[in-house]
């Protein structure tokens, strides 16, 4: 039995229960901040950084015009802010290889920019990595931060040796199943960016993938098992209905034979 669950109930203290609290926030703060981090967006990013020069001062695209791609990430929409740029800012998109539109009298530019190439993948698998060791590191704050608030309630006699003891555990545990679901949940996302382009490269990468693995396998016996149940319970609910029929049909026949043999008697009589 774990030590921790079950002395949990009868302990007075409220630092294990904010602490951890404070963890899970962290990893869905963590799983919501990698949403934003796209393979398609990938050229948009760069296609904002380019920086071309007006009236000898270089200027990024994004300071130009307005960069988005409501429809399609492989078709962007420039909207040049001021009118007078256009032409220049139009011939400079295509000089640096993008096929581009511009239709007389609009503001809007239309490019088309290509999938994005391997270093541009990676440099986004590096900035997942970046958040998930920022976000590991605020993991450890919280478990210092309360590890210091723990110590000086018992210097103040707040709280004994005996629960400060438990809380210090419990917030260690914590840390480490956290930890590891951060870490989990960011190289799922590293191989989802990368595809055939990933390859382990932080310490415990290799760990961390035979944990994905053995969870995509389990997941996928699970839905193999619910498949056979519902297969089964179907063939079962179909042949409880052949039977219903078969049992109706005799029934229906000996009604008949019945009526045919009272039709015979009377008729004989």
């Amino acid at each position: 039995m774990n030590e921790v669950n079950y002395i949990t109930p009868s302990l007075d203290e409220g630092y294990s229960p904010e602490a951890i609290a404070n963890m899970e926030n962290a990893l869905e703060e963590f799983i919501v901040s990698l949403l934003d981090i796209k393979p398609e967006d990938a050229n948009i990013a760069v296609f904002r950084g380019l920086k071309l020069t007006i009236k000898g001062r270089p200027r990024r695209l994004s300071e130009l015009g307005n960069v988005e791609s409501p429809d399609d990430p492989m078709k962007i929409e420039l909207m040049i802010y001021n009118k007078e740029q256009i032409e220049e800012v139009f011939e400079f998109i295509k000089n640096n290889g993008f096929p581009a539109k511009n239709e007389q009298g609009s503001q809007f530019i239309h490019i088309r920019v290509p999938k994005p190439s391997r270093m541009q993948l990676e440099e986004l698998g590096d900035e997942v990595i970046r958040r998930t060791n920022s976000a590991c590191t605020r993991l450890m704050k919280i478990k210092t931060n309360t590890g210091l608030r723990i110590r000086a309630a018992m210097e103040k006699e707040y709280i004994d040796q005996r629960i400060s003891g438990f809380a210090v555990k419990k917030i260690d545990n914590a840390l480490e199943r956290i930890t590891k679901e951060i870490k989990i949940v960011g190289v799922i996302k590293r191989k989802a960016i990368l595809g055939s382009f990933f390859k382990t490269v932080e310490r415990d990468d290799n760990d961390i993938v035979k944990i994905i693995n053995k969870r995509i396998k389990l997941e996928k016996d699970k839905i193999a098992k619910e498949q056979e149940l519902r297969l089964k319970d179907e063939a079962s609910e179909s042949q409880g209905q052949t039977t219903v029929r078969v049992e109706n049909e005799n029934i229906r026949n000996n009604d008949e034979q019945k009526v045919e043999e009272l039709n015979i008697s009377s008729n004989s009589t």
